[in-house]
């Protein structure tokens, strides 16, 4: 019996545990969150929702900007400690920028087009400040990407029409992107990814050598397809996440691992999917990922091939903190939830 006891104490003490951390602004859905530190992120929404906490997300300070009217940020990258940009999505759409913390902001993009609609924001891992935001396609086919180098003396954005020397290009004109957790871009200094949905669902991967597309899983209809992506160089695994988002209970293509070697990205098939429509994934280590969407949070300690569910709530986005102790999910009704790993 004291065995058993034992036993059990040290099961549950390594069981992973959620908790809904803050619900101050029910008026606001949240999809950014961007970590600055391990007790201190950033999340974004509705209504020109920017918020900063520095105690894991008990209390925020609202750092709302006022240079745009009811935007909706769904992407939020923290340069530096007190370096900002938020993205808002459709047109007019806008990047704002701050260098003071949030207290104030200016334009740094701004686009009338017609059909316009920014999708993800990704900085390069280094120290470079270089970042890139996709958008859907304006010119048939092809998706919007701009860059910027924020560690130029006049940094400037620019649109490219090709990626390393590649034409970016995508394999079918009813393909786009969704703007469902800002995780559907990765970059470094070797290779840039792109998922795309709709009408199909691809990954691009551009190198150097080539540009490749893969055909990923998907349901049926244009609502379907990967939405977020995660990606660890140092552990070289990847994760992809998605579904139909009209259809939050169906598992039918949500869920897909990869691997990059020698320039070629090797799709993993794994033994069980995720629960229904997914959004963005969080990698832990090796083995360790939590996976969140409208249909729950659930996490996995062997890659993929099984499951525990967390919690029924539903949360867009998730992020592992720097510490690797905890993953912070933002979502819909200013829920912010917490699971300490």
């Amino acid at each position: 019996m004291k065995f058993l006891f034992l036993l059990l104490s040290s099961t549950l003490s390594l069981a992973q545990t959620y908790q809904l951390i803050n619900q101050e602004l029910p008026e606001a859905s949240y999809r950014g969150l961007a970590f600055i530190n391990t007790h201190t992120f950033l999340v974004s929404g509705t209504h020109n929702t920017i918020g900063k906490t520095t105690d894991g997300g008990k209390t925020f300070q609202w750092l709302n900007p006022t240079v745009v009217e009811n935007r909706d940020f769904r992407d939020i990258e923290a340069l530096d400690p007190s370096h900002y940009i938020a993205m808002s999505i459709d047109s007019p759409a806008y990047i704002l920028e701050t260098r003071d913390a949030g207290r104030t902001w200016t334009k740094s993009f701004e686009n009338h087009e017609k059909g316009m609609f920014l999708d993800a924001i990704a900085q390069s891992e280094d120290d470079s400040k270089l970042v890139m935001v996709l958008g859907d396609p304006i010119e048939k086919s092809r998706p919007f990407v701009v860059v910027n180098q924020f560690k130029k003396k006049n940094p400037n954005w620019e649109t490219v029409t090709t990626l390393f020397h590649q034409p970016l290009q995508l394999k079918t004109p009813k393909e786009a992107f969704f703007a469902a957790s800002g995780s559907n871009l990765y970059f470094d200094k070797k290779q840039v990814l792109l998922i795309s949905g709709g009408g199909k669902s691809h990954l691009y991967h551009y190198t150097e050598k080539q540009t490749k597309s893969y055909d990923l899983p998907k349901g049926d209809g244009e609502f379907a397809g990967m939405n977020g992506m995660s990606y660890n160089p140092t552990l070289n695994i990847g994760y992809l996440v998605g579904g139909d988002f009209t259809k939050m209970d169906d598992s039918k293509g949500n869920f897909l691992k990869f691997q990059i070697n020698d320039s070629k990205v090797e799709l993993i098939p794994t033994l069980k999917h995720p629960t229904g429509y997914k959004t963005a994934a969080a990698i832990i280590d090796h083995k360790k990922v939590v996976v969140c969407g409208y249909s729950g949070v659930e996490y996995s300690a062997d890659g993929g091939n099984t499951w525990n569910l967390l919690t029924l709530d539903s949360y867009n986005n998730c992020k592992v903190s720097p510490n690797k102790k905890t993953v912070i999910l933002v979502g819909n009704k200013g829920k912010i939830g917490r699971i300490d790993l």
